[in-house]
């Protein structure tokens, strides 16, 4: 798993520790976990904030709604590497 990979995993976890987290996470969204709902969703891009050291504005903020989503905004932050 790659390291960007691995914090959105770990992200996951931490804001969803009764769920089962599967060991590929590029097609989970919200309502995939009965936590995963709007103030889930909430907390976990403020995770991923703390994780990514950034800034997701309210905008972006609105429109995230999968892993999918997440990746695509630190890809345009400049915080998603693909890197080991």
């Amino acid at each position: 798993m790659k390291k960007s990979e691995k914090k959105i995993f770990e992200s996951l976890k931490k804001i969803f520790p009764k769920s089962q987290i599967p060991k590929k996470i590029s097609k989970l969204k919200i309502g995939d976990f009965p936590q995963w709902d709007s103030l889930g969703n909430f907390n976990l891009l403020l995770e991923i904030e703390k994780q990514f050291s950034c800034r997701i504005n309210t905008k972006s903020f609105n429109k995230i709604k999968s892993v999918k989503d997440i990746r695509e905004f630190l890809k345009k932050s400049g915080n998603y590497t693909n890197k080991i």
